[in-house]
């Protein structure tokens, strides 16, 4: 990945600073030195729908010379994960990985990471699959599902990992294996969406059990 030049930051910040109110000019002239107002300037970009410049904002991160300060490293390992995020969904996902990667081994240096080094393992795996290595994706999600169950992690990442073992399992043509592990997920989840449950079970009692994964896999919802 091309570092972001200066001249090449300095010009996306004046791109997108008409973009935002006045009361937040005050986190460009931030954002010239410090990566954690580039990361929130990124945030604000995709949510209103500009991947390309929200990309290239996260890239001046990722790319950036090594820090002393961890503040500085730790919006590094965020923009990396925001970045795989924007990859994944364009189906990028080898470059996706490699970010996952540089995440994963970073996190231990950085204090304070308000997820799991589990999860971003969780996203490798999904890296994995997506680049068409089933049983490795597999592997690597009951492994992750192995430590967090010895962590005693939350109910939330364990049903994020049972769920997409489910989705593993079900392109691996292993329907009973991917409908144990996507019902345990919707056991542990925070919520369900009804109207998609209950078309599962429909399809469960029509015998067509791959659509009643899809189903369920589709109904499980997450706080945030």
């Amino acid at each position: 990945m091309e570092p972001v030049t200066e001249q090449a930051l300095t010009e996306l910040l004046q791109t997108v600073r008409p973009w935002f109110d006045r009361e937040q000019a005050f986190i460009f002239d931030m954002a010239r030195t410090d990566w954690t107002a580039r990361l929130a300037i990124a945030a604000a970009l995709m949510e209103a729908g500009k991947e390309k410049e929200a990309a290239l904002m996260l890239q001046s991160i990722v790319t950036a010379p090594a820090s002393d300060d961890l503040e500085q490293e730790g919006a590094r390992v965020r923009a990396c994960l925001e970045l795989a995020y924007l990859y994944m969904e364009e189906l990028k996902y080898d470059q996706a990985e490699n970010l996952l990667w540089k995440a994963r081994e970073e996190y231990s240096q950085v204090e304070g990471m308000e997820f799991l080094r589990e999860e971003v393992s969780l996203l490798i795996a999904q890296c994995r699959f997506g680049q068409g290595f089933i049983q490795e994706s597999i592997d690597r999600a009951e492994e992750i599902l192995h430590k967090l169950r010895s962590m005693e992690a939350d109910q939330e990442q364990l049903a994020k990992t049972h769920q997409q073992l489910g989705w593993f399992y079900l392109h691996k043509n292993d329907v009973p294996e991917a409908m144990t592990h996507i019902k345990k997920a919707m056991e542990l989840a925070p919520s369900l969406d009804r109207e998609l449950v209950d078309a599962g079970i429909e399809s469960e009692k029509g015998n067509d059990y791959e659509k009643a994964v899809e189903y369920y896999f589709d109904s499980i919802r997450y706080e945030g």
